[in-house]
């Protein structure tokens, strides 16, 4: 979010360059934050599964470093890759469905306890997720109040606001999550593959 607000700061500089690298900075922050969302999310959900574990920790980290290199595309910040960008943070985003439905499977499926208790909780955060993504893409309220949320209520602001609720929520469900496996044992019959 200091990247974020650097940018919203800085933008406005004369220098079109400075104002591309706060872009950068911007850009890599949100990057970072995905980031931070799926290490502990992984970590903890195949904490007895350590093959797959690994699987995912090394799969994320890879996306990550492709989509960093990305940010070093002389054009990606240009007008013209505005859809680019989107389609690669949203695939990066929707990549975690994947382990998701993996866990749920791994678990027993969606009637087992476990599956019950968190499932919600990573279903929300992309309720979240993807209310924010529409504020931010459909350029909602500006876009049915012209003129009147220029300072505040933006769509932009909205996106920000639901995106720090959302890093809140899973930071949340990471804490439980954590206390819950270092709290419950791996049994042994959980070492399948």
């Amino acid at each position: 979010m200091l990247c974020s607000t650097g940018y919203h700061l800085f933008c406005c500089h004369r220098s079109e360059k400075t104002s591309r690298r706060w872009l950068a900075l911007d850009y890599a922050g949100i990057s970072v934050g995905l980031l931070g969302c799926y290490i502990p999310g992984v970590f903890y959900a195949f904490y007895c599964e350590e093959y797959w574990r690994q699987v995912y920790l090394v799969t994320v980290l890879a996306v990550m470093l492709l989509v960093f290199f990305a940010h070093i595309h002389p054009q990606y910040f240009s007008p013209q890759w505005y859809t680019t960008r989107l389609v690669i943070l949203s695939c990066v985003s929707l990549y975690g469905v994947i382990p998701t439905v993996h866990w749920i499977v791994l678990n027993g499926g969606p009637t087992t306890t476990i599956v019950q208790d968190f499932s919600p909780r990573v279903m929300i955060m992309y309720l979240l997720a993807g209310v924010a993504f529409v504020f931010y893409v459909g350029k909602v309220p500006e876009r049915y109040f012209p003129g009147h949320v220029n300072f505040v209520g933006s769509s932009h602001q909205c996106w920000h606001i639901l995106v720090v609720f959302m890093f809140y929520w899973w930071h949340q469900t990471a804490v439980l999550i954590m206390k819950y496996r270092h709290s419950t044992p791996c049994h042994e019959t959980s070492l399948r593959s």
